[in-house]
């Protein structure tokens, strides 16, 4: 066998040195970090020990002072000040007539007037219909077919025109 040649042999003990040291400091810093963990391990545990003890001696406290007062949750009546703040915001809709020119050319404006039309008690199914339409197509990006669905209002009392699909 060979031996290497001496310029090789420096740079190999060199990069074995440099290894060596790297090792070394590497075993420091997770030597050090494990005993950081440790403690924070160890003052984790004695928090939990300490919250596990204020909730035994809660627990206690409630027990022997007999019927404690529930505490407040969702199954209480709303206030009266909830009730109407409620029926304000269930109320209708009414489409002025600003709203209702800003939605020839604003979608936004278009699909809220829609959702008014559609979510009031004399809606008919087209008017549904239209405002789920409308509502995928912006959700698609798709304002061809957004503003198409609008204008369906016109075409739906047209008779059903024969497609490929309807050929049958």
């Amino acid at each position: 066998m060979k031996t290497p040649p001496e310029p090789d042999l420096t740079a190999i003990e060199a990069e074995a040195r440099r290894l060596t040291s790297a090792a070394a400091s590497l075993s420091d810093s997770v030597r050090q970090g494990l005993r950081g963990l440790q403690e924070e391990l160890r003052s984790a545990r004695a928090e939990a020990e300490s919250l596990r003890a204020a909730l035994e001696k809660e627990k206690a406290s409630r027990g022997k002072g007999g019927a404690a007062a529930p505490p407040r949750g969702r199954s209480e009546a709303p206030s009266a000040e909830a009730e109407a703040a409620g029926a304000l915001l269930a109320a209708p809709f009414r489409v002025s007539a600003k709203a209702a020119s800003a939605a020839r050319t604003d979608p936004l404006a278009a699909l809220a007037v829609q959702a008014a039309k559609a979510l009031s008690p004399e809606a008919n199914p087209v008017e549904r219909a239209r405002l789920i339409a409308m509502a995928f197509a912006a959700s698609q990006g798709d304002l061809d077919a957004f503003w198409a669905a609008r204008r369906q209002r016109k075409a739906a009392t047209r008779s059903i025109v024969k497609t490929p699909l309807r050929s049958k």
